[in-house]
């Protein structure tokens, strides 16, 4: 319906502008002779009858294509898939999902091609077909194609896709974090035949398929992401594994992982210590506590042990956390107050009072304006707000408003903020909050005079019609 009333609109402007033209022509014509009108009128009726006759060329051309997909001749087939990926022609697409199928490699790749320029939700039965084609560079490419066909992006006429700007590339380390918004279905199919992946023989598309599983949420693929982070030949792909499971996000696997933590590849170990953090999984206490004390000051594991324990933030990780508060690492600084923010003791409160007032960092002090919201001072949420419009403290700010107690959100929703970035950041925020009361507040940004703003708060109204669901 909405592309029949653009059509209408833009027919509706078409006669505007044709009358409005012929008004300036029958004006300017009365000084011109006789024989020169009848020329221009019958220069103006053969542009008219090609206008026509190419819109009929153009409707025989796609439906010869479209019957060219059934020639025998596989090179035929293959150009008629070609031209119509390129015309970018919808309705072709039952008539190509067959070649998915092709005796011929060559067909199949082109098709898996054109199904990738289509980007329409119902070239997907094509492309979990091609996940198991006999070429490598099919079933990679159609497993990438599979995972983007649900993510946002500019164009399209897939009513599951947001329009939210640039498409997202979820294959880029920018876009690592990258998870399916909570509005768009993903088919059962899809994960069956990611999950078929994960035993293929290339170790990219077993890469792929693990970072695609963590995208799509795809929960039902635990037991192979398990048996990817234990067992798996290849490093870049158990740690794929490791970061899909911290976005699925389901603790019971928490069990599981602590043992690997004594595996001898240091990017997949760092990977597992920040998933336990984030999991939550106070098992895992003890041996990132022994992480922790036992490294050394400049290791990368020291702090993300620190940082996870923060996470987690386990009353026994007290004396951790105040034994590393004032220390000269920023880092450790920032995670020490972080877990104690977490702790919410508002005993400490007036120690952190103290200590924030000689602070030169901003990201500490970020940690201790947290902390001291969690102890009842209410005042530091304006803090925290302001902090979204720094890009020094963006990411700390967004991440601690997120845990904004029940009691404190009508403040956080009722915020007001002159940058049009912190009010961009902030629905951003309280739409990944899942928090229904707060929707009159986000229906009011929807109607910002920032486009940046209007848009973020139409995504935020979305994700929590939607449900709740929490994202990385």
């Amino acid at each position: 319906m909405r592309f029949q009333r653009v059509a209408v609109v833009l027919q509706q402007d078409s006669d505007c502008l044709f009358r409005e033209n012929n008004m300036r022509f029958q004006s300017r014509t009365r000084r011109l002779p006789a024989t020169f009108l009848v020329v221009l009128a019958l220069a103006f009726a053969a542009a008219s009858a090609s206008s026509a006759g190419a819109q009929v060329v153009r409707h025989a051309s796609t439906e010869s294509l479209i019957y060219d997909l059934k020639n025998p001749d596989a090179a035929r087939r293959l150009v008629a898939a070609r031209d119509l990926g390129t015309a970018k022609y919808l309705p072709a697409i039952p008539a190509l999902l067959p070649l998915a199928e092709d005796p011929d490699a060559a067909v199949r790749r082109q098709v898996e091609l054109v199904f990738e320029e289509m980007g329409d939700i119902r070239v997907l039965p094509g492309l979990v077909q091609l996940t198991a084609d006999s070429e490598p560079d099919i079933r990679d490419r159609a497993v990438q194609a599979l995972v983007s066909l649900h993510l946002p992006r500019a164009t399209g006429l897939t009513p599951a896709l947001l329009k939210l700007g640039n498409l997202i590339n979820p294959w880029s380390d920018e876009y690592s974090d990258t998870i399916v918004e909570p509005d768009v279905p993903v088919d059962a199919s899809v994960v069956t035949a990611l999950r078929a992946r994960m035993s293929d023989s290339e170790d990219r598309i077993r890469r792929n398929t693990s970072r695609g599983l963590g995208i799509l949420h795809g929960e039902a693929a635990i037991p192979e992401l398990l048996v990817a982070v234990g067992q798996d030949r290849d490093p870049e792909v158990r740690f794929e594994a490791v970061r899909a499971l911290r976005k699925i996000g389901n603790p019971s696997v928490g069990d599981r992982l602590l043992p690997m933590l004594n595996l001898n590849m240091d990017k997949v170990r760092n990977e597992l210590i920040t998933t336990l953090g984030s999991l939550k999984y106070r098992g895992a206490v003890p041996e990132l506590t022994r992480i922790f004390e036992q490294g050394k000051p400049a290791e990368r594991s020291r702090t993300l042990a620190l940082s996870a324990l923060a996470d987690i933030a386990d009353p026994s990780s007290r004396p951790v956390f105040l034994g590393a508060k004032a220390d000269k690492d920023v880092g450790i600084r920032l995670y020490a107050n972080e877990g104690l923010a977490r702790l919410g003791d508002s005993s400490l409160g007036t120690m952190m009072s103290a200590d924030r007032l000689v602070e030169k960092n901003l990201r500490v002090q970020a940690a201790q304006a947290f902390g001291l919201l969690r102890m009842g001072r209410e005042e530091y949420l304006e803090e925290l707000v302001r902090a979204l419009g720094r890009p020094t403290t963006r990411d700390l700010a967004r991440e601690y408003l997120l845990e904004t107690q029940p009691a404190q959100r009508p403040a956080l929703f009722a915020m007001q903020a002159k940058s049009a970035i912190v009010r961009a950041e902030l629905a951003d925020v309280i739409g990944l909050m899942g928090d229904r009361s707060a929707l009159p507040a986000l229906q009011e940004l929807e109607r910002d005079s920032d486009r940046g703003v209007a848009r973020n708060a139409e995504r935020a109204v979305r994700r929590i019609t939607a449900g709740t669901q929490h994202f990385d």
